[in-house]
């Protein structure tokens, strides 16, 4: 059934991305079977840096879409991250090869998330 749900997951991340690219999506969201989530993108270092930072709420079928221009570890840190979150990381070719949850972060030291294996996209939901 996860097999399934990220499998979808990615097929519709490859439609956002691709209708980003060619300017046609007003509000990106990325579905599974059963639900969909609209998201904010992050694709600049300012955007990619602040995430979610400073909030305490996220509406249940939010999430934030992390577009980076490479691939790479893309190390997180829940530092003023003040709600649990999902992180699903997907490579190159849009398929998910990790999943961490990951907990809020008021006060130094803060765990940091780095999976061992490359993602050129990141995916955060509510946990």
């Amino acid at each position: 059934m996860l097999i399934a749900i990220c499998l979808v997951i990615l097929i519709i991340l490859y439609y956002i991305i691709f209708h980003l690219i060619h300017g046609r999506v007003a509000v990106p969201q990325v579905c599974n079977q059963k639900k969909c989530f609209t998201v904010e993108i992050a694709d600049t270092p300012e955007t990619r840096t602040l995430g979610l930072m400073n909030r305490t709420f996220m509406a249940e079928n939010s999430g934030m879409l992390f577009i980076f221009p490479k691939a790479d570890f893309h190390d997180f840190r829940m530092k003023n991250t003040l709600i649990p979150l999902d992180m699903i990381r997907i490579d190159n070719q849009h398929k998910v090869v990790h999943i961490a949850n990951a907990l809020p972060c008021t006060v130094d030291p803060c765990i940091i998330y780095r999976p061992e294996v490359f993602s050129n996209y990141v995916l955060e939901i509510n946990g």
